[in-house]
């Protein structure tokens, strides 16, 4: 069976197309879309352009490869917008699939066992961290079971909208950013009532596989080296103080930077050093598997 996963999250899109029968990827496909700009302050959201160029991509690449199963889900970004029925109706109407608005839970869930899927190292217990366009999941993970989760709504693109600043970050702005990060953060009963400290953390999504590709130095951008790097948390800091020197531009000629990530990147970074510091950890492993992969786990 030819199996398709499509993931429609607040920056990026992107599909996942295996073979079940042979246990094989088929094809990949990743699109930075920036969705989450295209909300307005009444919270009806206007997909762009680029929004129904990909979906054409990706349904044309769905079609040719003769795919026989598809599930789509929708994140952060279609459940923040107060017109969802009538952009599901839409979605319907054009491409003859449903789009699911999952649950953060769900989505939690999907992503927790995605990550985990390439990761080689026998733990008991894992946080997994994902943080996303418009929210960002954390998750428990103990014996290969979700035990608890939070949700919140910090996100890359959401960050950026908030502070509208892409460089020339001066000490007043980076402490501004970091301590309403840090407060959002400790204000949730999820890190207080964390029962064990003895656990590894797993990041995914573009923050973490960004900067892990950027130490890799590798020109064009290899998952397999992704999946599993470990960084350090002096790492982390020092790349991010070094992005925030750079203007857009700049950053896009690194190898491992995305182009559509080059401003956002940096609001990403805000959180994942949060993250790490109400965690009090100093390491963390990446992981380039996420949604998409928990999709295809779910379909067996």
């Amino acid at each position: 069976m030819i199996y398709a996963a499509v993931d429609l999250g607040t920056n990026a899109f992107r599909l996942l197309i295996v073979d079940k029968d042979k246990e094989e990827i088929i094809r990949r496909e990743s699109e930075i879309i920036g969705l989450g700009a295209y909300i307005n302050k009444d919270k009806l959201l206007f997909p762009p352009s680029k929004y129904y160029k990909v979906l054409d991509k990706f349904f044309k690449i769905i079609k040719e490869l003769k795919v026989s199963r598809i599930d789509i889900v929708g994140t952060s970004i279609f459940r923040d917008c107060r017109n969802k029925d009538e952009i599901k109706k839409e979605f319907y109407s054009k491409y003859k699939y449903n789009l699911q608005i999952i649950s953060p839970k769900k989505e939690s869930q999907l992503t927790s066992y995605g990550a985990l899927s390439p990761i080689k190292l026998k733990r008991k217990n894992y946080i997994v961290i994902d943080i996303g366009g418009g929210s960002t999941e954390i998750s428990l993970v103990s014996n290969k079971v979700v035990q608890d989760y939070i949700s919140i709504k910090l996100g890359v693109v959401r960050e950026f909208n908030k502070y509208r600043t892409t460089k020339n970050f001066n000490k007043n702005i980076k402490k501004s950013i970091f301590n309403n990060i840090k407060k959002k953060l400790v204000s949730n009963s999820f890190f207080s009532q964390l029962t064990c400290s003895d656990f590894t953390v797993i990041a995914n999504g573009g923050t973490p596989t960004t900067i892990a590709a950027i130490k890799i130095k590798k020109k064009n951008y290899n998952r397999n080296l992704v999946n599993g790097k470990k960084l350090s948390l002096s790492y982390i800091k020092s790349i991010h103080e070094s992005l925030m020197t750079m203007d857009p531009g700049e950053r896009l000629k690194l190898n491992g930077m995305e182009k559509g990530r080059e401003i956002v990147i940096i609001y990403g970074l805000f959180i994942l050093l949060s993250i790490l510091w109400v965690l009090k950890k100093r390491v963390l492993y990446v992981s380039d598997s996420g949604v998409l992969e928990g999709l295809v786990q779910e379909s067996n």
